[in-house]
């Protein structure tokens, strides 16, 4: 005996209607569970559905790794200076769009906070030489 035909659910469970109640947010493979009564040519559509939900998730998967493949690619290829830039940048919540639209002294302003930081994470001296530290080195 199928769940919808039970005495207990009232008509509207047992129409066989297969859509989703008014007001259901979750689009979810449980959304799909939800769903009022099956038959069996309702069984098939769902799992037919549940398998395009699936096939979708996976797609979303392998977009998503392909994503982050190519973001790694991306900063894999960057010089030191351009790592340190995106990381300042990221730190501070701007994009480099957002620093291009910004006043020209405000923009200017955070170039030469970037090149300082450049500066010091590449051990530099401020007069442009290198420090005392990477000279000994040599």
């Amino acid at each position: 005996m199928r769940i919808g035909e039970l005495s207990l659910f009232s008509t509207q469970y047992s129409t066989g209607s297969t859509s989703i109640p008014q007001g259901t947010t979750d689009t979810g493979f449980s959304a799909l569970l939800d769903e009022r009564t099956f038959s069996v040519g309702d069984e098939e559509a769902l799992e037919a559905r549940k398998d395009a939900y699936e096939s979708q998730q996976k797609a979303e998967k392998s977009a998503a790794q392909d994503d982050i493949i190519s973001q790694f690619l991306e900063y894999s290829d960057m010089t030191l200076a351009e790592k340190i830039r995106a990381a300042y940048l990221d730190d501070h919540n701007l994009t480099e769009e957002q620093l291009a639209a910004m006043p020209e002294d405000e923009r200017k302003a955070i170039e030469d906070e970037i090149q300082e930081a450049i500066k010091r994470q590449l051990g530099v001296d401020q007069d442009g030489g290198a420090s005392s530290e990477e000279t000994a080195n040599v």
